[in-house]
């Protein structure tokens, strides 16, 4: 049974984004000795254009936000161009005093490694902001390590029954990266293969992954730690939490240098990572090189209070842009079959609330997605049964596609970018930034699958289909069956004046499932709370009670008195 999380009270969660309740007294002193938040840079306009200015300016800074039309629209490209301002300011070097702070330009830190960590590499890692805490068996909520202290990974156990503090032998402090995460959310894991289109998942090198969040979050928790207080049916918070305006998340994703050839090996931004071997029960953390593969950016503004969605990705990904041959990647599902339903109303748990889901005019029997309007067949059925699918060591491997091109928009960024860098003093082939692109942005809800950007995913983060490529609605795993509720309500944006509720796809679907099922305003982070923590997940394909238990892990499992129940795991992009 999973000891982490003790139930508190029986308040309903409520659809309606709630600040917690003002912080004690021992809060309001923690808050009173915070660093100063850090500034933003100003809001991006329309028609506003990528220079070399942008590459070269020192210090610069994620942009506060983007207009938003009073007819409910906003240029394409303009998000595309807020995404990259947002890029150059996170992958600059941070301050050496204060973290998540720029210390430098994107010049400098593309020309050079020794640059130091990024921005975004000294937000707080999902383990420093949620640490563990739990004594006997039991977890209280305890507050987030200091934003400018060193970093420190307070875990726990696979079994949610007690803590303990990441420590390398030898090693006097910690690296900022942080790769705890094996899987793409639990639904499947990533490898590249030694030889492409040889998969052979026991050897070939698998894809980490780790979350972060600024400070502006790092604060919000710092002030209300105390009365983030989750409950099952499923894992929410009652009231639901409302994050502030400036919110900023990440999550990255991370292949070793090992695996890339030595001649390409410039190509890739890279960094000292700890990685766990071992087992789940008994991992070992380690120091290794591990090369950035993508990116995501996630961003709370006043306009877009459901959250602006950017994705990066180093352009060899799927196809190595220096040889021109296809990576191999492929993916190995945690699920032997995909089903789709279109329910005719979703209910909001656990208050009951109940809203009608759109009718989208999707055929179960016969699925298609539209991406861009371009109409795309589904997988159905049998795993085995997929597109290119392989049979390896009783494992099923499935090579990963990419049906959705770059939107005009976004590629016309891209190459305004590009030739932007170009103009950078002593730019050229070893400039690491000009390997990695955006993949799109998302911003602002529909259910209108036809529009762009709807089904933003990332080739190595979102990487099977319907999960979380090509995804919609809400993907619950089910006795080894994924069922795509295809038309499930997962948003609200309040941007509108009471709310109003959207079936959406991709990267902020994904995310809404976040707000609307377990009441965390976006951020999947808050599966950490109350001091249950996180526990790390070890390199290699697992068993499947093993893989059970990290979905336990995950709080994707209700604790009851008969033993564990399942649920159905949401889907999360931290």
């Amino acid at each position: 049974m999973a000891g982490a999380i003790t139930t508190v009270g029986t308040t309903l969660w409520s659809a309606t984004p709630q600040t917690a309740p003002p912080p004690d007294s021992s809060q309001a002193a923690a808050s009173a000795s915070a660093p100063l938040l850090p500034p933003f840079g100003p809001p991006v306009a329309a028609g506003r254009t990528l220079s070399t200015a942008d590459m070269t300016a020192a210090n610069p800074l994620i942009p506060a936000d983007i207009y938003r039309t009073p007819a409910n629209t906003v240029g394409h490209g303009d998000l595309a161009t807020f995404a990259w301002l947002s890029f150059i300011s996170a992958v600059s070097p941070a301050s050496s005093s204060n973290r998540g702070v720029p210390g430098g330009s994107f010049s400098t830190s593309g020309a050079s490694s020794a640059a130091g960590p990024l921005v975004w590499e000294t937000y707080q890692h999902r383990t420093e902001l949620l640490p563990c805490s739990i004594s006997g068996g039991n977890a209280s909520p305890t507050p987030p390590q200091p934003w400018n202290a060193p970093p420190t990974y307070v875990i726990a156990n696979s079994g949610g029954t007690a803590c303990s503090k990441v420590s390398i032998q030898g090693a006097p402090s910690l690296p900022y990266n942080n790769l705890d995460e094996a899987t793409q959310i639990g639904q499947n894991s990533l490898f590249y293969p030694t030889t492409p289109g040889r998969p052979n998942p026991a050897t070939d090198a698998q894809v980490l992954f780790e979350a972060r969040a600024n400070q502006y979050e790092w604060n919000f928790v710092n002030q209300n730690y105390a009365s983030l207080k989750p409950q099952f049916g499923p894992f929410h918070f009652s009231p639901a939490i409302t994050l502030p305006t400036g919110t900023v998340e990440v999550k990255a994703a991370w292949r070793p240098i090992s695996s890339i050839p030595q001649a390409q090996r410039y190509r890739y931004h890279t960094a000292t990572v700890i990685t766990y071997g071992g087992t789940d029960t008994a991992p070992v953390a380690q120091t290794q090189t591990y090369a950035l593969i993508a990116l995501h950016l996630i961003h709370k503004t006043q306009n877009y209070p459901a959250f602006i969605f950017a994705t990066f990705e180093q352009v060899d990904t799927l196809t190595n842009q220096a040889t021109k041959q296809p990576s191999g990647v492929y993916y190995v599902p945690s699920y032997n079959k995909v089903a789709y339903a279109t329910p005719s109303t979703t209910t909001f748990p656990p208050s009951g609330t109940t809203v009608q889901n759109p009718n989208i005019g999707f055929s179960v029997t016969a699925p298609v997605a539209k991406p861009n309007g371009v109409s795309t067949p589904l997988p159905l059925g049998a795993t085995t049964g997929f597109p290119g699918a392989k049979v390896v060591n009783n494992l099923v491997t499935i090579p990963v596609t990419q049906p959705v091109k770059l939107v005009p928009d976004v590629a016309r960024v891209n190459a305004q970018a590009l030739a932007a860098m170009q103009g950078i003093p002593g730019f050229n082939n070893q400039f690491v930034w000009q390997y990695y692109r955006l993949a799109g942005v998302q911003a602002i809800p529909t259910n209108d699958e036809t529009t762009k950007d709807f089904y933003l995913a990332n080739i190595v983060v979102e990487s099977s289909q319907p999960g979380i490529q090509l995804f919609r609605g809400f993907p619950p795993i089910t006795k080894g069956t994924l069922t795509n509720l295809r038309n499930q309500v997962n948003v609200i944006d309040y941007h509108f004046s009471g709310g109003q509720n959207f079936s959406m796809g991709g990267c902020q679907g994904c995310h809404g499932v976040a707000q609307t099922q377990n009441g965390f305003d976006f951020s999947f982070l808050f599966f950490g709370a109350g001091g249950g923590g996180f526990s790390p997940e070890t390199v290699g394909i697992v068993s499947p009670a093993a893989a059970a238990a990290r979905l336990t892990a995950k709080r994707y499992i209700q604790p009851t008195s008969n033993g564990l129940q399942a649920e159905p795991p949401p889907v999360t992009k931290n």
